[in-house]
């Protein structure tokens, strides 16, 4: 079975190339471009690699080409340096083709988006490596519409329990009891006339790795 690591495509010139014109091409020209022939990943051992059989070429492709497209803006040698880094770190053991495979099972191309461009800021050094991994699980994990419901969205505003729940659960918030001491001292400083007595309700508040993907993810 041949090898099939991103990093290689990610240090490949051609991804400086890539333009939101080419992300919207009808998916049985891809290897007629002449730019995305020059990506490693859509050579001929791409076609292939067992993992991808039963994974159709198109949304796989369309994946891949959303991932790299949020490079473009980062230099060949910014690329390469940071690769040459990770690969050297006895910590990080086959990281390009773990991240291959999270790309494979990813259910939204926007997902896709997302993860290129929280690897973006990896690069840039804005992100830890460990923490970008972590996230690319998750948003694997999570829905794309509640993903979606974070983006400038710091106080979680208009999200349903439910969904907040559901973020809890995939790793993106943090959850706690509600004081009831304090909602006794909200009803009498609001002047509520209700006679209820406080019940304890699950509250919800962003976690690390939820401030990183609303900084950097959208």
């Amino acid at each position: 079975m041949n090898k099939i690591d991103i990093f290689d495509s990610i240090k490949s010139k051609a991804i400086n190339e890539l333009s939101p014109e080419i992300l919207e091409i009808a998916i049985d020209s891809v290897t007629k471009s002449e730019i995305i022939k020059d990506i490693p990943i859509f050579g001929l051992a791409f076609k292939g690699y067992d993992l991808y059989k039963n994974v159709t070429e198109s949304f796989f492709s369309k994946k891949i080409l959303k991932f790299l497209y949020e490079l473009n803006s980062i230099s060949l040698d910014e690329r390469i340096a940071f690769i040459e880094k990770l690969e050297s770190d006895e910590k990080v053991s086959n990281a390009g083709e773990k991240l291959i495979v999270i790309i494979s099972r990813l259910d939204d191309i926007d997902k896709a988006e997302i993860i290129g461009k929280l690897f973006k800021h990896t690069i840039l050094e804005s992100i830890e490596f460990s923490a970008f991994h972590r996230l690319t699980h998750i948003i694997n994990n999570a829905y794309i519409d509640d993903l979606k419901l974070l983006k400038n969205n710091k106080h979680l505003s208009y999200i349903t329990t439910d969904v907040k729940s559901h973020l809890h659960q995939v790793g993106l918030l943090n959850q706690s009891i509600s004081d009831i001491e304090k909602q006794r001292k909200r009803q009498i400083r609001t002047g509520s006339s209700s006679t209820a007595i406080p019940q304890p309700m699950f509250e919800y508040t962003t976690n690390e790795y939820c401030k990183i993907l609303m900084e950097f993810g959208f």
